[in-house]
């Protein structure tokens, strides 16, 4: 009984036929339509979350430079560049500049679900600490430094 099984098992040693080969592909394929879409969406979110987490460093950082220093006399403009003067230096507060994620400079995004107006992010961050204590954070020229969620 052993002796046929294997004598079967070893006769018919073509391969794998049509059929199989079709359903393994359309396997793949499923599996390739299901995956290649969630993984799209992430690098875009991990872009976001660091945008995110590189404002509120330099909010933190601009508050911190408030508590230690008080108000300053006039605006105080920070942009990554070495700060002059004993007073106000960002480099006090955080070791390196952040940069944007190269993913979103250029691209438009909404600050939440209801908002109809966009939010481009340019090049770089800025900080300006109002004379008031004011902070905002900005990228670019355009007064974007908000906290962004969601692509238009």
């Amino acid at each position: 009984m052993f002796e046929w099984f294997v004598k079967k098992l070893c006769k018919d040693n073509r391969g794998f036929t049509l059929i199989e080969l079709v359903v393994v592909i359309a396997i793949l394929a499923i599996l390739a339509f299901i995956a290649v879409p969630k993984l799209a969406g992430t690098t875009d979110k991990a872009a976001v979350s660091a945008h995110n987490a590189n404002v509120r460093t330099l909010e933190s950082a601009a508050s911190m430079c408030i508590a230690e220093e008080g108000k300053p006399k006039t605006d105080i403009t920070w942009g990554g560049t070495k700060t002059s003067g004993e007073a106000y230096k960002w480099e006090d507060y955080i070791q390196e500049w952040p940069t944007v994620p190269e993913s979103l400079v250029g691209k438009t995004w909404l600050k939440s679900e209801d908002d109809t107006v966009g939010i481009t992010i340019n090049q770089n961050y800025k900080v300006i600490i109002y004379k008031n204590g004011t902070i905002e954070v900005q990228t670019g020229s355009t007064k974007t430094g908000k906290i962004i969620n969601k692509t238009k």
